[in-house]
């Protein structure tokens, strides 16, 4: 069983955080999912309030970390030292990934330096400001990292988290069901060629250059 870490914060993005863990809850026989925050519950920017189950520092147990969003939420959560300092993450030996602003702390953290992300289109200018290469794409991946931008993305990151621990079968297996009627075809070569996309280029960047 595989176990995946859900960063929380305060006035994180409803839709994110929501389409996230219920995507992922589908699926009890292959990984435990956990909400990790700094508080015992944390209340969203519509008013939610939503209990977690650990503190952040245990995303270096998980074998899968996800960071949501919040256009409020993730400014003041990057302002935070014990929240910054509490995510040790490693890219070599875990699955990471976010929704959205989460790329902001990715970036913050180190982890996209001088690499491609991308994040919600209205927040691109912001990130570029602050030195991210932000990418006009619904999905980006950099080794084991993968930023996905716009909130119906998560089919993207959801999809390709699965198809990296298991395979398309899983994949397919928890968003079959969340397609619309009559349009599961247009669906599955939406999600399969937009995740194969970023893959392949996640494999050319990583290629080691020469000197020519």
């Amino acid at each position: 069983m595989y176990k995946i870490g859900i960063v929380l914060f305060d006035n994180f993005t409803d839709i994110d955080f929501f389409l996230m863990y219920d995507l992922l809850g589908r699926t009890t026989d292959s990984w435990v999912v956990k909400i990790l925050g700094t508080k015992p519950e944390h209340r969203s920017h519509l008013g939610m309030l939503v209990k977690t189950d650990g503190a952040v520092s245990e995303v270096n147990e998980q074998d899968v970390v996800l960071i949501t969003s919040g256009k409020h939420g993730v400014p003041a959560a990057m302002k935070n030292d014990s929240f910054m300092s509490a995510l040790k993450l490693n890219p070599d030996t875990q699955l990471i990934g976010s929704i959205c602003a989460g790329s902001f702390i990715l970036h913050e953290l180190g982890l996209l330096k001088d690499k491609k992300l991308t994040t919600n289109p209205d927040a691109k200018a912001v990130l570029e400001a602050l030195g991210g290469d932000v990418q006009d794409l619904p999905l980006v991946v950099n080794g084991n990292i993968a930023t996905a931008g716009g909130c119906l993305s998560l089919m993207y990151l959801v999809g390709w988290l699965a198809e990296r621990l298991f395979d398309s079968e899983k994949r397919k297996s928890i968003q079959n069901q969340l397609i619309p009627a009559g349009q599961l075809e247009i669906f599955e070569e939406l999600i399969s060629s937009t995740i194969k996309s970023a893959e392949i280029e996640n494999q050319h960047n990583q290629v080691p250059r020469g000197n020519s």
